[in-house]
């Protein structure tokens, strides 16, 4: 991505045909006005199994997040967006696992299924029993007519399991899982209205490419006259290098003028196009996680969606990572375990249980490449400034979550989250914050109240989240947590 300063993208409106201008002198009230306000959107990028608890949280006091806290942790590639993020800490699922709640399900299934909907897995076949955050959201926010609002983006990196309940984070009602695109090709086509040509020649392809349109030149008549207005040389020029930058990176758009077409994703997606085997296979899992995360990126930044989520592989699963300096013999489950065989847990080294020598330092690489993929996500969105003078990362919050904690102890207490940018100024910035206390423990700070939070810091006003109080379990809480506000 190029430098954000000198190359803005100012995106609103359905495939970015629109362009915000330049803050002018010669516009400007006397008393200062922001910039109309941009549109909010939300966003999951979500990993499978446990993570190395001894290097993820950051180290220091709670209070102001600097770059020391991140610093040799599984999060020192998000340094660079510091004074972006919360985290806050002591959360944990509810409705809870371990058998503490109703529900059915493996801890594993559990984690999946209630991470976003906050309702237990249902006794036969472990899906979860109720909406999840982002079905939700989309159909409050997304653009659209009430009731046909278009739905969430919902990607994947990996293969399924075929254990329905390890497979899906994403729910529209009981039962009701949302498969995720895990072939990028065919979720690049699908925003960009690729998947419309039903003649696949070289000439029909020509025809669209053909016919996008300059935004800029939609948007002619307005910069001439403005041009024509008494401006400040300030102005003018301010003008004249908003005029260079719009057409040096111009936001193209296909022959309907509802997407945005981006040539160097297409180029690596092409690969992929009607293979479904590939997109699967692990030596490409590094050029499927990219691609997967530059769509998300592209489909919130030309408003193709307001909500989004990634999931990388799937429950009591995942590859055996052998890229990027890594050299695994066992997949990322059994390294979360710390075990060999998937039926151990916990510290047990009795009837074959032991330790694989080195794993934490194996699951903390593991830790630390997904979290490059979210700084990859992080920096894309922060590079689009919008009408309003912030980034597209300003205007989301993007939530990551884990499904376990400690995946020695199959733990769904002092879960892993982090919330980036601020949903327009809503949520609070550079804070690590403690919402219960740290380690094993399920006494406060359930998770339905931080998806609650969500809600409401998205417009949905909302008192509560998950399973109907009372159906779900004694820890879950109503209401907002006021401290991750603003």
């Amino acid at each position: 991505m190029k430098n954000p300063v000198s190359r803005r993208h100012f995106l609103r409106g359905f495939g970015g045909v629109a362009l915000g201008l330049p803050f002018l002198e010669a516009l400007a009230p006397r008393r200062a006005q922001a910039q109309e306000s941009a549109i909010q959107r939300f966003g999951v990028f979500y990993a499978c199994n446990g993570v190395d608890m001894s290097r993820w949280f950051p180290n220091g006091a709670y209070g102001l997040l600097t770059e020391q806290h991140l610093a040799g942790t599984a999060n020192d590639a998000l340094l660079p967006f510091v004074s972006k993020l919360l985290i806050p800490r002591g959360l944990h699922m509810a409705p809870r696992s371990g058998g503490r709640d109703p529900g059915g399900g493996d801890d594993h299934g559990r984690c999946m299924a209630q991470k976003l909907t906050a309702y237990p897995a249902a006794l036969t076949g472990g899906l979860a029993t109720g909406p999840s955050i982002d079905y939700l959201l989309a159909q409050a926010i997304n653009p659209g007519p009430e009731g046909a609002r278009r739905p969430a983006l919902n990607l994947m990196v990996g293969r399924p399991n075929g254990f329905a309940g390890l497979d899906y984070i994403s729910y529209s009602g009981p039962g009701q899982a949302i498969a995720a695109v895990n072939n990028p090709w065919n979720a690049y086509a699908s925003l960009v209205s690729l998947n419309t040509v039903t003649n696949e020649s070289a000439e029909a392809r020509d025809r669209i490419l053909l016919r996008r349109q300059s935004v800029l030149d939609l948007v002619q008549t307005q910069f001439e006259r403005l041009r024509r207005l008494p401006l400040s040389s300030n102005d003018t020029q301010k003008l004249d290098m908003h005029f260079t930058a719009v057409r040096e990176v111009e936001v193209q758009v296909s022959a309907t003028g509802l997407a945005c077409l981006d040539p160097d994703i297409e180029a690596r997606g092409t690969p992929f196009r009607g293979s479904a085997t590939l997109a699967i296979e692990e030596p490409q899992y590094p050029a499927v996680a990219d691609l997967q995360v530059d769509i998300f990126a592209l489909a919130l930044a030309c408003d193709m969606t307001r909500v989004a989520t990634l999931h990388f592989d799937r429950g009591s699963g995942g590859p055996t990572f052998r890229w990027d300096g890594m050299v695994h013999t066992y997949n990322h489950h059994k390294l979360s375990h710390g075990k060999v065989r998937d039926d151990c847990f916990g510290e047990s080294t009795a009837g074959g249980c032991d330790n694989v020598a080195g794993f934490q330092d194996m699951l903390f690489d593991i830790d630390r490449w997904h979290q490059r993929k979210l700084a990859r996500l992080l920096g894309r969105l922060d590079a689009y400034v919008e009408a309003d003078g912030r980034t597209v990362l300003d205007n989301s919050a993007i939530l990551y979550a884990n499904e376990m904690s400690d995946g020695k102890l199959h733990s769904f207490m002092d879960l892993p989250f982090i919330i980036a940018g601020s949903a327009g100024g809503r949520l609070r910035q550079k804070l690590y914050f403690p919402l219960g206390p740290e380690g094993q423990t399920d006494k406060s700070a359930p998770h339905n109240r931080l998806l609650n939070t969500i809600m409401n810091v998205m417009g949905v006003q909302s008192d509560w989240f998950g399973v109907p109080e009372g159906m779900g379990g004694a820890t879950m809480q109503g209401g907002v947590y006021d401290e991750l506000l603003v």
